[in-house]
């Protein structure tokens, strides 16, 4: 996950990078970048992952994303929002990013060259 591979027009990370500390998120995203292809080609990263504050506001929906952060901080990892998304992708050096909220707490954040 740490080193580069062939050219490919997607890399897909679910439940991955919340395991992970910012400088190994950059590492590996940059990587990333190194083995996709351009945008305009079709290149992208997408990460399913939880967005602590996106999908809806209910008081479950917190409640779920709370224990979720609390389990991963319990084995190092991090749960983060999207200005914390949007740090990673930016010094990652990509240019672009997208979230979507989906079933529960995962969210499809796509990451574009």
């Amino acid at each position: 996950m740490l080193s580069t591979n062939a050219h490919h027009h997607l890399q897909l990370f679910q439940w991955v990078m919340h395991d992970w500390g910012d400088e190994d998120c950059i590492k590996i995203l940059k990587n990333c970048k190194k083995a996709i292809a351009p945008k305009d080609a079709g290149g992208k990263v997408i990460i399913v992952d939880m967005v602590v504050g996106a999908g809806p506001q209910d008081p479950k929906h917190k409640e779920t994303q709370v224990m979720f952060d609390l389990f991963i901080m319990f084995i190092n990892g991090v749960e983060r929002d999207e200005q914390e998304w949007k740090k990673i992708i930016f010094e990652a050096g990509f240019n672009d990013y997208k979230i979507t909220p989906i079933l529960g707490v995962r969210s499809i954040i796509e990451v574009y060259p």
